[in-house]
């Protein structure tokens, strides 16, 4: 028994194409309202970085959200109409059927990659170290996997205008909860949970990948699979809902269909309430890493350093010898002691016993492991959500699972960036507003005799109340 006829593929395929062919504003909608929409973003905002991350995920997005909207209409066109009944009376096959729309489909995605691709990168200058090849790619992953769901979506809706009410369901969680307003790593522990099960959230993943590096790194790999699966496992369950046999459902089949729509949009509310709930509750960085009191050991005097003990590791213990310089190149004058500032741990350790060194260098760092805390950095736009006492949740890369207490110690008086070029120094005469971020300095209650040392990456949540 045969699985597919390449004739027939490609005869649906060539049907479906000329019927898009035949709808200029669909056309349009496919081909010229994304580039318009690009444009519009790119002259909204003042940031050329932040168009070329915005710009970049608008790439992903626009695909997915199209052939949604075009094909979940065009299939219910084809139930509605009787077109669907007739076809599957004929020799043709589901399997057929879908592969004739998703050719055709492809087909047009490819168009639309390709003309916003070249209105991003020629006209409105997005950079990306990853080739543009790839990001078409991802594009044209990203549209399959929009019509899969479209096509599966037709199946529970009547009308046109109920296949409409499904973009907000289906669309918006997934746009809210991708990456594209906060990054995932600061949202609620529920709603980046969430987004894991989310297929647009692995389309823009991929584009971020390409967005930090040229190279086809696993993980871009892996998440164009995962979107790929995705799109196959929709098609699957779209293949389900094509019925070779006339005639109405019966009541409860009907009832279950009507209740799909409520059920998403049910579930869609629910998570876009959620997130912006969590965003008026919290302030929230991964801009953040452990910190400690930074001693500092510094040469008195220029000359050759002999029986360092200052070694990485090593305990200090305040106004204890750690070693001794030999002043100039002689021995004529008496030896310098080096004493331990404070106490603590060598954290880094910068010369060798017998090297010389000038005054004022400085031959190690140390650091007070017992009093650590956390240094933030808060976007400038959030800083009125966080003052002194604040109560913050604490996670640590190095110590999953674990949630510390802390609150806020301390909101240092000025940022710790700086503005881009002004036009006063700026030949040119641009100016790039750059966001700044503000350093805030956490307390951490209870350690938990977990290991926490300087460096050690953390995201923190700051309640605002």
């Amino acid at each position: 028994m045969r699985l597919v006829s390449p004739r027939i593929v490609a005869a649906t395929a060539r049907r479906v194409l000329a019927q898009l062919h035949g709808d200029r504003r669909t056309v349009g909608m496919l081909i010229v309202v994304p580039s318009v929409l690009l444009v519009l973003i790119h002259e909204m905002l003042d940031s050329k970085r932040a168009f070329d991350t915005t710009g970049l995920y608008l790439l992903g997005i626009f695909p997915f959200t199209m052939m949604f909207l075009v094909t979940s209409v065009a299939m219910l066109r084809e139930r509605t109409s009787g077109t669907l009944e007739r076809l599957l009376t004929t020799p043709m096959s589901k399997l057929d059927l879908l592969l004739g729309y998703g050719l055709a489909f492809a087909a047009a995605a490819t168009a639309q990659a390709l003309v916003t691709a070249t209105v991003a990168y020629l006209v409105l200058g997005l950079y990306t170290p990853g080739a543009v090849v790839v990001v078409i790619v991802i594009a044209i992953a990203s549209a399959v996997l929009g019509m899969a769901l479209g096509l599966l979506g037709s199946a529970f809706a009547t009308s046109e205008f109920q296949a409409v009410q499904f973009m907000p369901a289906v669309v918006m969680p997934q746009v809210l909860l991708g990456g594209l307003f906060v990054p995932r790593e600061q949202m609620a522990t529920w709603l980046e949970k969430a987004s894991d099960g989310l297929p647009l959230t692995y389309v823009l993943e991929a584009l971020k990948e390409v967005s930090e590096t040229g190279l086809l790194t696993g993980k871009l790999i892996g998440n164009t699979a995962v979107v790929v699966g995705a799109a196959l496992v929709a098609l699957t369950l779209a293949a389900s809902t094509l019925r070779r046999r006339a005639g109405e459902l019966s009541r409860p089949a009907q009832l279950a269909i009507r209740a799909v729509p409520f059920v998403a949009l049910a579930l869609s509310v629910t998570l876009t309430v959620g997130y912006f709930v969590d965003a008026h509750r919290y302030v929230r960085t991964d801009n953040a890493q452990i910190d400690a009191d930074r001693i500092p050991v510094v040469a008195p005097v220029a000359g050759t350093l002999s029986q360092w003990r200052a070694t990485l590791g090593s305990p200090l213990r305040k106004n204890e010898a750690i070693g001794r310089i030999q002043p100039g190149h002689g021995q004529v004058q008496p030896q310098r002691v080096l004493r331990a500032p404070a106490d603590g741990t060598v954290a880094l350790e910068k010369v060798v016993e017998g090297a010389y060194v000038a005054a004022g260098a400085e031959l190690a760092v140390g650091y007070d492991l017992s009093e650590v805390y956390v240094t933030a950095r808060v976007d400038e736009t959030d800083i009125d959500g966080v003052w002194p006492g604040r109560q913050v949740d604490i996670t640590v890369d190095g110590q999953p699972g674990v949630t510390f207490a802390g609150f806020v110690r301390e909101v240092r008086g000025a940022s710790s960036g700086t503005f881009a070029a002004t036009p006063q120094d700026n030949a040119s005469g641009s100016f790039q507003k750059l966001t700044q971020v503000i350093p805030v300095k956490i307390a951490i209650l209870d350690r938990m005799d977990r290991t926490l040392v300087p460096g050690m990456n953390v995201s923190v949540a700051i309640h605002r109340s």
